[in-house]
Protein backbone atom coordinates (compact mmCIF):
# COMPACT_ATOMS: atom_id res chain seq x y z
CA UNK A 1 0.00 0.00 0.00
CA UNK A 2 1.50 3.33 -1.05
CA UNK A 3 1.93 5.92 1.68
CA UNK A 4 1.57 9.37 0.12
CA UNK A 5 1.82 12.56 2.15
CA UNK A 6 -0.02 15.83 1.58
CA UNK A 7 2.18 18.33 -0.22
CA UNK A 8 3.49 21.61 1.22
CA UNK A 9 3.06 24.81 -0.77
CA UNK A 10 6.67 25.05 -1.95
CA UNK A 11 8.39 23.22 -4.81
CA UNK A 12 5.20 21.28 -5.52
CA UNK A 13 6.39 19.38 -8.55
CA UNK A 14 9.64 18.43 -6.85
CA UNK A 15 7.83 17.16 -3.75
CA UNK A 16 5.43 15.04 -5.79
CA UNK A 17 8.32 13.75 -7.90
CA UNK A 18 10.47 12.85 -4.89
CA UNK A 19 7.63 11.00 -3.13
CA UNK A 20 6.62 9.02 -6.20
CA UNK A 21 10.22 8.20 -7.04
CA UNK A 22 10.82 6.99 -3.49
CA UNK A 23 7.77 4.73 -3.65
CA UNK A 24 8.86 3.36 -7.02
CA UNK A 25 12.41 2.65 -5.87
CA UNK A 26 11.06 0.87 -2.78
CA UNK A 27 8.93 -1.40 -4.97
CA UNK A 28 5.53 -0.22 -3.73
CA UNK A 29 4.35 -0.61 -7.32
CA UNK A 30 5.76 -3.59 -9.24
CA UNK A 31 7.11 -3.63 -12.80
CA UNK A 32 4.20 -3.44 -15.23
CA UNK A 33 1.77 -2.26 -12.56
CA UNK A 34 -0.41 0.75 -13.26
CA UNK A 35 0.04 3.77 -11.01
CA UNK A 36 -2.98 5.52 -9.48
CA UNK A 37 -4.78 7.78 -11.93
CA UNK A 38 -3.90 11.47 -12.19
CA UNK A 39 -7.13 12.33 -10.39
CA UNK A 40 -6.27 9.95 -7.54
CA UNK A 41 -2.74 11.37 -7.26
CA UNK A 42 -4.11 14.92 -7.27
CA UNK A 43 -6.45 14.03 -4.41
CA UNK A 44 -3.72 12.21 -2.43
CA UNK A 45 -1.18 15.02 -2.78
CA UNK A 46 -3.60 17.92 -2.68
CA UNK A 47 -2.15 19.49 -5.84
CA UNK A 48 -3.28 20.32 -9.37
CA UNK A 49 -3.18 17.97 -12.36
CA UNK A 50 -0.53 20.19 -13.98
CA UNK A 51 1.80 19.52 -11.03
CA UNK A 52 1.16 15.78 -11.09
CA UNK A 53 1.74 15.58 -14.85
CA UNK A 54 5.02 17.49 -14.54
CA UNK A 55 6.25 15.05 -11.88
CA UNK A 56 5.18 12.05 -13.95
CA UNK A 57 6.96 13.48 -16.99
CA UNK A 58 10.15 13.72 -14.92
CA UNK A 59 9.78 10.06 -13.89
CA UNK A 60 9.20 9.07 -17.53
CA UNK A 61 12.37 10.89 -18.61
CA UNK A 62 14.33 8.94 -16.01
CA UNK A 63 12.91 5.69 -17.33
CA UNK A 64 10.98 4.84 -14.15
CA UNK A 65 7.50 4.92 -15.65
CA UNK A 66 5.94 4.57 -19.08
CA UNK A 67 3.00 6.73 -20.08
CA UNK A 68 0.47 5.13 -22.39
CA UNK A 69 -1.86 7.68 -23.95
CA UNK A 70 -5.35 6.97 -22.75
CA UNK A 71 -4.12 4.04 -20.68
CA UNK A 72 -2.35 5.63 -17.73
CA UNK A 73 1.15 5.37 -16.27
CA UNK A 74 2.94 2.05 -15.74
CA UNK A 75 6.08 1.03 -13.85
CA UNK A 76 9.03 0.19 -16.07
CA UNK A 77 11.85 -2.23 -15.36
CA UNK A 78 14.51 0.15 -14.07
CA UNK A 79 16.90 -2.42 -12.60
CA UNK A 80 19.83 -0.78 -14.43
CA UNK A 81 19.05 2.50 -12.70
CA UNK A 82 19.12 0.69 -9.32
CA UNK A 83 22.81 0.03 -9.94
CA UNK A 84 23.34 3.80 -10.03
CA UNK A 85 22.05 4.59 -6.54
CA UNK A 86 25.13 6.69 -5.85
CA UNK A 87 23.89 9.17 -8.46
CA UNK A 88 20.29 9.39 -7.29
CA UNK A 89 20.75 12.46 -5.05
CA UNK A 90 21.61 14.45 -8.17
CA UNK A 91 18.45 13.30 -9.90
CA UNK A 92 16.28 14.54 -7.02
CA UNK A 93 15.92 18.03 -8.39
CA UNK A 94 14.40 19.85 -5.41
CA UNK A 95 16.08 23.19 -6.16
CA UNK A 96 17.82 24.80 -9.12
CA UNK A 97 21.09 24.21 -7.26
CA UNK A 98 21.02 20.58 -8.41
CA UNK A 99 20.87 21.74 -12.02
CA UNK A 100 23.86 23.99 -11.30
CA UNK A 101 25.77 20.94 -10.04
CA UNK A 102 25.12 19.13 -13.31
CA UNK A 103 26.14 22.18 -15.33
CA UNK A 104 29.37 22.54 -13.37
CA UNK A 105 30.20 18.93 -14.23
CA UNK A 106 29.40 19.57 -17.87
CA UNK A 107 31.52 22.72 -17.94
CA UNK A 108 34.56 20.77 -16.79
CA UNK A 109 34.04 17.75 -19.07
CA UNK A 110 32.62 19.30 -22.21
CA UNK A 111 35.15 22.12 -22.51
CA UNK A 112 37.89 19.50 -22.57
CA UNK A 113 35.92 17.18 -24.82
CA UNK A 114 35.29 19.77 -27.51
CA UNK A 115 38.99 20.66 -27.50
CA UNK A 116 39.70 17.03 -28.42
CA UNK A 117 36.82 16.92 -30.90
CA UNK A 118 37.72 20.03 -32.92
CA UNK A 119 40.71 18.54 -34.81
CA UNK A 120 39.07 15.11 -35.12
CA UNK A 121 35.62 16.03 -36.41
CA UNK A 122 34.51 14.68 -39.81
CA UNK A 123 32.01 15.86 -42.42
CA UNK A 124 29.68 13.09 -41.26
CA UNK A 125 29.88 14.40 -37.69
CA UNK A 126 29.13 17.94 -38.87
CA UNK A 127 26.12 16.64 -40.81
CA UNK A 128 24.83 14.90 -37.66
CA UNK A 129 25.25 18.06 -35.58
CA UNK A 130 23.48 20.15 -38.25
CA UNK A 131 20.56 17.71 -38.32
CA UNK A 132 20.36 17.69 -34.53
CA UNK A 133 20.44 21.48 -34.45
CA UNK A 134 17.59 21.55 -36.99
CA UNK A 135 15.61 19.24 -34.70
CA UNK A 136 16.22 21.59 -31.76
CA UNK A 137 14.88 24.49 -33.83
CA UNK A 138 11.86 22.48 -34.98
CA UNK A 139 10.95 21.53 -31.40
CA UNK A 140 11.56 24.92 -29.79
CA UNK A 141 8.05 24.71 -28.30
CA UNK A 142 8.39 21.13 -27.04
CA UNK A 143 10.72 21.08 -24.03
CA UNK A 144 11.13 17.30 -23.89
CA UNK A 145 11.92 16.76 -27.59
CA UNK A 146 14.09 19.88 -27.75
CA UNK A 147 16.08 18.78 -24.69
CA UNK A 148 16.50 15.27 -26.11
CA UNK A 149 18.05 16.74 -29.28
CA UNK A 150 20.21 19.00 -27.08
CA UNK A 151 21.51 15.96 -25.20
CA UNK A 152 22.25 14.09 -28.45
CA UNK A 153 24.20 17.10 -29.72
CA UNK A 154 26.46 17.19 -26.66
CA UNK A 155 26.79 13.41 -26.45
CA UNK A 156 27.93 13.32 -30.09
CA UNK A 157 30.61 15.91 -29.27
CA UNK A 158 31.86 13.70 -26.45
CA UNK A 159 31.98 10.73 -28.83
CA UNK A 160 33.85 12.75 -31.46
CA UNK A 161 36.50 13.48 -28.80
CA UNK A 162 37.40 9.76 -29.07
CA UNK A 163 38.20 9.35 -25.39
CA UNK A 164 36.46 6.12 -24.34
CA UNK A 165 36.48 6.94 -20.61
CA UNK A 166 34.85 10.35 -21.07
CA UNK A 167 32.25 8.93 -23.47
CA UNK A 168 31.48 5.99 -21.17
CA UNK A 169 30.92 8.13 -18.08
CA UNK A 170 28.80 10.59 -20.05
CA UNK A 171 26.65 7.72 -21.29
CA UNK A 172 26.32 6.13 -17.85
CA UNK A 173 24.89 9.28 -16.28
CA UNK A 174 22.72 10.14 -19.28
CA UNK A 175 19.54 10.09 -17.17
CA UNK A 176 20.95 12.86 -14.97
CA UNK A 177 22.14 14.96 -17.90
CA UNK A 178 18.98 14.52 -19.98
CA UNK A 179 16.75 15.24 -16.98
CA UNK A 180 18.62 18.45 -16.18
CA UNK A 181 18.39 19.57 -19.81
CA UNK A 182 14.60 19.34 -19.75
CA UNK A 183 14.49 21.45 -16.59
CA UNK A 184 16.84 24.01 -18.11
CA UNK A 185 14.58 24.41 -21.16
CA UNK A 186 11.55 24.69 -18.87
CA UNK A 187 13.28 27.40 -16.85
CA UNK A 188 15.05 29.40 -19.54
CA UNK A 189 13.57 28.49 -22.89
CA UNK A 190 15.68 27.74 -25.98
CA UNK A 191 17.38 31.03 -26.90
CA UNK A 192 20.72 30.50 -25.15
CA UNK A 193 21.11 26.94 -26.36
CA UNK A 194 20.22 27.64 -29.99
CA UNK A 195 22.50 30.68 -30.14
CA UNK A 196 25.54 28.82 -28.83
CA UNK A 197 24.91 25.58 -30.72
CA UNK A 198 24.95 27.52 -34.00
CA UNK A 199 28.26 29.14 -33.07
CA UNK A 200 29.73 25.81 -31.94
CA UNK A 201 28.94 24.13 -35.26
CA UNK A 202 30.48 27.01 -37.20
CA UNK A 203 33.65 26.90 -35.07
CA UNK A 204 33.88 23.11 -35.41
CA UNK A 205 33.65 23.40 -39.21
CA UNK A 206 36.84 25.48 -39.07
CA UNK A 207 38.51 23.09 -36.62
CA UNK A 208 39.04 26.10 -34.34
CA UNK A 209 39.94 24.45 -31.03
CA UNK A 210 40.47 27.66 -29.06
CA UNK A 211 37.18 29.21 -30.15
CA UNK A 212 35.32 25.94 -29.50
CA UNK A 213 36.66 25.80 -25.94
CA UNK A 214 35.75 29.43 -25.30
CA UNK A 215 32.25 29.01 -26.73
CA UNK A 216 31.50 25.88 -24.70
CA UNK A 217 32.72 27.58 -21.54
CA UNK A 218 30.64 30.69 -22.26
CA UNK A 219 27.58 28.61 -23.23
CA UNK A 220 27.43 26.72 -19.95
CA UNK A 221 28.47 29.70 -17.80
CA UNK A 222 25.72 31.90 -19.30
CA UNK A 223 23.22 29.12 -18.59
CA UNK A 224 24.41 28.87 -14.98
CA UNK A 225 24.12 32.61 -14.44
CA UNK A 226 20.64 32.71 -16.01
CA UNK A 227 19.46 29.95 -13.68
CA UNK A 228 20.92 31.73 -10.67
CA UNK A 229 19.06 34.91 -11.65
CA UNK A 230 15.84 32.91 -12.03
CA UNK A 231 16.37 31.32 -8.64
CA UNK A 232 16.99 34.74 -7.05
CA UNK A 233 13.79 36.16 -8.57
CA UNK A 234 11.77 33.20 -7.28
CA UNK A 235 13.25 33.64 -3.77
CA UNK A 236 12.39 37.35 -3.84
CA UNK A 237 8.80 36.62 -4.91
CA UNK A 238 8.37 34.01 -2.16
CA UNK A 239 9.74 36.30 0.54
CA UNK A 240 7.42 39.09 -0.60
CA UNK A 241 4.31 36.93 -0.11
Amino acid sequence: MAILKSIKKESLRSQVYVQLKSQLMEGVWKVGEKLPSENELCASFGVSRVTVRAALQQLEILGLVETKHGGGNFVRDFSTIHAMDAFHPLIQINENQDIITVLEYRKIIEKGAIALAAPRITKKDISFLEDTYATMVAYANDAKKHANADYLFHYRLVQIAQNPIVAKVYGIIHVILASAMVDIVDLLGCEIGLRYHRKLIDALKKGDKVTCEALMDAHIEETIQAILRTNKKDSTKNSAK
